[in-house]
């Protein structure tokens, strides 16, 4: 079984009873997705009486472990119980077993119990859950502990929705991801992606119809929630122009691309700078020699100036604080496979410029303003193309105010709110409806639901 050696698998419960149903539209469009709520204007349906009593069980990376997939769910959960007040959530470090004075793991103190699915189906039990939602990543797998899992939720007749929070095309050398996607068209009522691009035809070319894959977008935080925090400058930083490139770095994030494309920028913009803050991967031997092929690619920067580098997690103020006073955040990314950033989210709540590899994890962004500011979209890899990018969002402003417009727009259209919204639509689309409450009971005061 794949694990990440930082990540603890925990669930949480999300409860929501007795509470008043929202208007929905349920809208579907021709590939099964749910549409958001109707705008003004529109028709929607008439909203039910009372909503379903929904217990619902979110399986994810507990966030406390500074992994990327705890902390969006963390934060779907908190908008979920927004949407409704009576929403409660069971701690998720209550859920897995450990000893006294132990973080949630095993008994032999590994992040990740060997057997996990025996607890869990017992957690589920005990709370009656009515649906499960997995949050996939690598540090849950794809081998027979998933299977086991997602039989036992057969068995008891419980639907599970999975959101994919990568999809990764099979391969000749790399088999898994079509026998993984077979055993979701099995056993999962529900498939949620961030993006259609690099997702949809892959999922749907292995066995999981169309009608059973839903699109909903990676949620942005607000500007409230992300409002910079004082921190110290580091040194020889003050005055500079800043590129920030943020996030978890290993070699499908492209990292070297910018620092090779930066001389170029250097010449033109004496001013600008290089500013990496981010965690280096090392889970494997690849990711040991790329940290260190890197490393060496980075002394030219360092020795000159214009690179400064902290490799270590970075907390969420202080990340908010680096991004608000960037010039332009960067994303090199490498990958093919569909697949969203966080990092990326936060840039559209802060409405700051975003450079961005013409990749399938930055497709809604791309379809939003690619055809209009295409210099925001180069090919990954090409190092020519990320210098001129770099150089003309450093020079010509009115093109960097545009960008940073087209930023907030984004975000305001993929907001938490938004996101939750279209997850519960979808919880109740999956569960029975609620009984109808008798009319003569209610005004008599007697009889509840």
């Amino acid at each position: 079984m794949l694990s990440h050696p930082q990540v603890d698998l925990c669930i949480g419960f999300g409860i929501l009873i007795k509470s008043p149903c929202m208007a929905i539209n349920k809208r579907h469009d021709y590939e099964g997705n749910l549409q958001p709520p109707a705008r003004q204007g529109e028709s929607v349906d008439p909203p039910s009486i009372t909503s379903p009593l929904m217990r619902i069980a979110q399986v994810a990376p507990f966030p406390v472990r500074k992994n990327g997939i705890g902390i969006y769910t963390a934060r779907l959960i908190e908008e979920l119980r927004s949407q409704d007040p009576q929403c409660s959530i069971m701690s998720p470090a209550d859920l897995l077993p450990r000893k006294s004075g132990q973080e949630t793991g095993d008994g032999n103190g590994r992040e990740f119990p060997l057997h996990w699915p025996g607890a869990f189906l017992e957690a589920i039990d005990a709370a009656s859950s009515q649906l499960v939602h997995i949050q996939h990543g690598l540090y849950i797998g794809h081998g027979h502990n998933l299977a086991r899992f997602l039989s036992g939720l057969r068995a008891r007749r419980i639907p599970c929705v999975l959101t994919l929070h990568g999809v990764w095309p099979p391969t000749l050398f790399r088999r898994w991801p079509a026998r993984f996607y077979r055993l979701l068209a099995a056993n999962v009522e529900r498939v949620i992606v961030h993006q259609r691009a690099g997702s949809l035809t892959i999922l749907q070319e292995n066995g999981i119809p169309a009608d059973r894959i839903t699109v909903i977008p990676h949620g942005t935080w607000t500007g409230a929630e992300i409002a910079p925090a004082k921190i110290p400058e580091p040194i020889g930083m003050a005055g500079r122009r800043v590129v920030l490139f943020a996030g978890n770095i290993f070699r499908r994030k492209g990292l070297h691309i910018v620092i090779q494309a930066f001389p170029a920028v250097i010449r033109r913009i004496p001013e600008a700078c290089l500013l990496v803050v981010g965690s280096e991967r090392t889970n494997n031997f690849l990711d040991r020699l790329y940290r260190l092929w890197l490393h060496e690619k980075m002394l030219p920067g360092l020795k000159e100036g214009w690179l400064f580098h902290r490799a270590e997690y970075v907390p969420d103020a202080e990340l908010s604080t680096r991004i608000a006073a960037a010039e332009v955040v960067v994303f090199p990314y490498l990958r093919r496979y569909g697949s969203a950033s966080g990092v990326f989210h936060r840039v559209l709540a802060a409405g700051r410029p975003a450079i961005c590899s013409n990749i399938p994890t930055f497709a809604e962004a791309n379809d939003a303003w690619g055809e209009r500011l295409p210099d925001l979209f180069p090919p990954p890899g090409d190092i020519e193309a990320w210098s001129r990018s770099l150089i003309r969002i450093l020079t010509d402003e009115t093109f960097r105010r545009r960008a940073m417009e087209a930023s907030t727009a984004l975000g305001r259209e993929t907001q938490w709110a938004s996101v939750a919204r279209q997850h519960l639509q979808l919880y109740r689309a999956l569960l029975p409806p609620a009984p109808i409450p008798n009319k003569s009971l209610q005004s008599t005061g007697g009889g509840s639901i």
